[in-house]
């Protein structure tokens, strides 16, 4: 199945479910260009995996860059997966380490606000 996307906004931050498969290609390619688009309309954006059903090493790579990418222009990410074949995979590749992985689409939302309030703590 290739790779189904649908946007959803929840305040200040913009989700983007994900369906089907991230894998090399134009796939890759739309998706990238996204989330990109996506970081400059608002700059906290989730992805959700939930509903991936396969990813390669370079849809692995694609999301390695996105979120190099974002930390480096002060934009954040958040990844939520809940499937199994992405959390093994991130898992096995040591990701779920290095990048900011969550079990729930609202999990993901909140930890924006929670940030913003320690944020906001740090500054008084």
């Amino acid at each position: 199945m290739a790779l189904r996307t649908e946007i959803r906004i929840s305040g200040d931050v913009i989700v983007l479910c994900c369906r089907g498969r991230l894998v090399i290609g134009a796939e890759i390619t739309a998706f990238r260009a996204e989330v990109k688009k996506l970081l400059s309309e608002k700059h906290s954006v989730v992805l959700d995996l939930s509903e991936i059903e396969h990813i390669d090493s370079m849809g692995l790579a694609a999301l390695v860059r996105l979120f190099t990418g974002a930390s480096s222009e002060k934009d954040e990410i958040r990844l939520v997966c809940s499937g199994q074949h992405v959390t093994d995979l991130l898992r096995r590749t040591r990701l779920d380490k290095a990048l900011t992985v969550y079990t729930t689409e609202q999990e993901a939302i909140a930890s924006f606000r929670e940030n913003e309030i320690l944020s906001a703590g740090t500054q008084a």
